[in-house]
C-alpha cells in the first residue's frame, strides 16, 4: 500500500471515510478555536457549569439558528470538495415525501412519550398536575385564566422553535454528514454504533447523568440513526427527535436528559419518583426502564416498516458512483 493510498482511496480517487469525518470536525470547530484564540485561551468559570434550566429565550433560540445553518454550510462544503456531490445528498430537500416524514415523526414519537409515561403513572412513579398558570379563583370556584394560558401559549411555541433547532443541530452533527459520508464508505453497522455512541457521550456532562441514562441515550442515537436510514432524509429523525424532547419536557413538564424547563414553560408538571430504574429520577425518562422498552419496540417496528421508505434516488440526485464503500 502507497502512502497516499492511507489518504486517498485509489478506486473512487476521493479521500478516504475517516478523514473525510475529521476535516468535518475540523471546520466546524474553527469558529470555536478562533474564538478560543481570541479570548486567550479561556472563558469564564461560570460558562463551565451546564445549564439546568432552559428558558426558551430568543437569544437561545437565534444561537441555535446560527449553529444549524454553520452546519449545513461545512456539510454543503464537504460535500462539494471532498465528494463532488450537492448538498440535496444530505437529505435536508424538500424531497418528495418530506412533509409525510414530518407528520409520522412527530405522531411515532408523540406516542411513545405518552405510552412511556403512562408506563411510569402505573409504576406509581409519575404524577401529573395541569399548570397553574391556566386556572385562577373567582367567587370560590376555578376558573381559567385566559391572561395565563395565553402567556403559556406563548411559552409554548418558543420551546416548540427551540427544540425543532436543537434537534436539528443533533441530527446536523449525528446523522447528517459525518454518518452519512461513512456509510458511503463502511458497513451500516460501523456509523451507526460509532455516531450512536458519540451522541450518547455528548449528554454525559448533563445534569443528573447516570450510566442508564447514558446507556439509553445511545438507544436513543441506534433508534434516530435507523429512522434515517430507513427514510435516506433528515426529517423524519429531526421530527421524532424534537417531538420526543418537547412532549417530555413541554408537555407532560418532565426532564429532557436531566435538564428541566423554566417555571410556567409546560403544560402539565410531572414528577419522577421512585421506582428510580422505572422512571429515571432527576435525568427523566430517559433515565428509566420505560424509556428502554419504548425504544426497543419503536427501532423494531420503524426498521420493520414498509410504510416508510426513501426517495426515489434518481429525482432527487442522491447517487454518486464515485462514492462506493472502501476496501
Amino acid at each position: 500500500m502507497s502512502p497516499v493510498s492511507i489518504f486517498i482511496n485509489p478506486r473512487t480517487g476521493i479521500l478516504r471515510g475517516g478523514w473525510r469525518v475529521l476535516f468535518f470536525v475540523f471546520i466546524m470547530l474553527l469558529p470555536y478555536l478562533l474564538l478560543r484564540r481570541l479570548s486567550g485561551g479561556s472563558r469564564p468559570a461560570e460558562a463551565a457549569a451546564p445549564a439546568i434550566i432552559l428558558d426558551f429565550s430568543p437569544e437561545a433560540i437565534l444561537g441555535l439558528v446560527i449553529e444549524v445553518v454553520w452546519l449545513l454550510f461545512v456539510s454543503w462544503l464537504c460535500l462539494k470538495i471532498l465528494e463532488r456531490l450537492d448538498l440535496r445528498t444530505l437529505g435536508v430537500t424538500f424531497y418528495r415525501g418530506w412533509w409525510r416524514d414530518v407528520w409520522l415523526g412527530c405522531a411515532i414519537a408523540a406516542a411513545m412519550v405518552i405510552i412511556m409515561v403512562m408506563i411510569q403513572i402505573l409504576g406509581g412513579g409519575t404524577r401529573l398536575m395541569l399548570s397553574p398558570m391556566l386556572w385562577k379563583s373567582a367567587d370560590g370556584s376555578r376558573v381559567i385564566d385566559w391572561i395565563g394560558l395565553l402567556l403559556l401559549l406563548g411559552r409554548v411555541g418558543r420551546a416548540l422553535l427551540f427544540f425543532i433547532f436543537a434537534a436539528a443541530f443533533e441530527e446536523l452533527l449525528c446523522r447528517g454528514y459525518p454518518f452519512q459520508t461513512l456509510l458511503r464508505s463502511a458497513s451500516a453497522i460501523v456509523p451507526i454504533l460509532l455516531l450512536s455512541l458519540i451522541f450518547g457521550l455528548l449528554h454525559l456532562e448533563n445534569p443528573n447523568a447516570t450510566p442508564f441514562g447514558i446507556t439509553n441515550t445511545i438507544l436513543a442515537g441506534v433508534w434516530l440513526s435507523i429512522a434515517y436510514l430507513k427514510t435516506r432524509g433528515l426529517w423524519f429523525p429531526t421530527a421524532l427527535h424534537f417531538t420526543w424532547n418537547w412532549v417530555m419536557g413541554v408537555f407532560f413538564g418532565l426532564p429532557v436528559s436531566g435538564i428541566k424547563t423554566s417555571a410556567g414553560s409546560s403544560v402539565f408538571l410531572g414528577t419522577s419518583e421512585s421506582p428510580v430504574w422505572l422512571t429515571g429520577g432527576s435525568y427523566g425518562c430517559e433515565g428509566g426502564a420505560a424509556a428502554t422498552v419504548v425504544l426497543l419496540i419503536a427501532t423494531a417496528i420503524i426498521w420493520r416498516a414498509r410504510w416508510l421508505k426513501s426517495p426515489e434516488p434518481e429525482s432527487e440526485g442522491l447517487t454518486n458512483p464515485e462514492s462506493q464503500i472502501e476496501t
